[in-house]
């Protein structure tokens, strides 16, 4: 009996202890810090994509930058500082494992580019292959031709160009999360950030891919499919911060953000605002301008009412602005190495930068050396997760 009574205690104190939180579960999630991958479904490009499509798309693109107007090309040349910026190919040499593999690795932010397909198929037979058919060739780098052709929203980064994803339907993404969440239960929470596409290259070429706008009814299917395939339950939404405040950006300032612990199992579905073109989100926002309901958060800036999140991609030339910006509440996005550069120099200066910043979703394209380019530049996920934020963690 004595030795029952033993194992029956030593169980209870083994379950009492697995039941304790978790070092930094305290924290809030504007309090933390932690490494995540740019474009994450990314697969490479065949090589043979671009013979066919500099010729047809590099002319026309350095001649549109140079007539870029001054606040939009000052904007772009911050947000894209290196040489490789405008060279199509040079700027797409990295590649992504599986999302369950980054995610078990301790990535804790996923990016994906949206891209409309209501009727399904749009971007089933690209322009690059189809020209390069023509030419001959059959062994193109396969795409999940089947996905691509079922309606709804496709993860793409370029149509016509750079099209090959690991993950070509939202849906799909959203269901390797989902499975990696159930089988790691308890998991430190993972930013998800959504850029909504609205370029194409038609402008460039009359048989590139045309995209559909993003409508209220994509928006509408992209919080569909969170909300059936994640869940309400593991979700953080904008009213998960709101609160009684009157606005986010109110919530925010105040640290109302949810801890650590409240978080775990759980995402933060974080959207891009392309070249801050609000007037593209006005099907998001109208009727919800604190987001009331929705399940994404939106990019902005000081001053909006919705502007929980903000994206502060340099930190080499704006670093004190990101730290003003961690301070005050707000959630910040920044990259550790730009249109491969940084990875291909081996130049860790703003990845140091971007750390130091205190911006809580550092992206890179390179979590894990030797790297593409055989070097040891690298920017490694934190153990469990995330680190204390170096700037609002205080002293823990």
């Amino acid at each position: 009996m004595q030795k029952l009574m033993t194992s029956l205690a030593a169980l209870a104190f083994a379950s009492a202890a697995s039941a304790a939180p978790a070092p930094g579960d305290d924290l809030k999630l504007n309090q933390i810090q932690v490494v995540g991958t740019h474009n994450s479904y990314s697969q490479p490009a065949d090589p043979r994509v671009f013979s066919v499509m500099k010729p047809l798309i590099q002319p026309t693109l350095d001649g549109m930058m140079k007539m870029m107007p001054p606040a939009m090309a000052a904007r772009f040349a911050d947000e894209h500082p290196n040489p490789l910026a405008a060279d199509l190919q040079a700027g797409l040499e990295y590649v992504h494992p599986p999302i369950e593999m980054q995610l078990r690795a301790g990535l804790r932010s996923l990016e994906f580019d949206l891209n409309v397909d209501h009727e399904g198929g749009r971007f089933s037979d690209p322009l690059a292959y189809r020209l390069l058919r023509e030419k001959g060739a059959r062994d193109l780098a396969p795409l999940y031709s089947d996905a691509l052709k079922e309606p709804g929203l496709k993860t793409l980064h370029a149509a016509d160009i750079d099209f090959r994803s690991s993950c070509p339907t939202f849906r799909l993404c959203l269901q390797q999360m989902r499975a990696w969440s159930d089988a790691n239960r308890g998991h430190s929470p993972v930013f998800v950030l959504l850029e909504p596409k609205f370029s194409s290259l038609a402008a460039f070429a009359p048989d590139a891919t045309k995209l559909i706008p993003f409508d209220a009814k994509a928006f509408a299917e992209m919080d569909a499919s969170i909300g059936e395939i994640i869940g309400r339950e593991r979700v953080v939404a904008p009213d998960d911060l709101r609160g009684r405040h009157q606005t986010l950006e109110e919530a925010a300032l105040a640290g109302a953000w949810p801890t650590v612990g409240q978080a775990r199992g759980k995402f933060v579905f974080l959207m891009i605002v392309p070249g801050m073109n609000l007037e593209a989100f006005k099907p998001y926002l109208d009727g919800h301008p604190n987001l009331e309901g929705r399940l994404a958060f939106v990019q902005g800036e000081p001053g909006m009412a919705h502007a929980a999140f903000v994206m502060v991609d340099n930190a080499l030339t704006r670093g004190s602005e990101i730290r003003e910006l961690v301070a005050s509440g707000r959630l910040v996005r920044s990259r550790s190495d730009i249109d491969t550069f940084e990875a291909r120099q081996n130049d860790v200066t703003r990845r140091d930068a971007a750390l130091a910043s205190g911006a809580q979703i550092v992206s890179t394209d390179y979590p894990w050396a030797p790297n593409v380019f055989g070097n040891d530049y690298e920017v490694k996920p934190f153990a469990g997760g995330f680190r204390c934020n170096p700037v609002t963690g205080g002293a823990c």
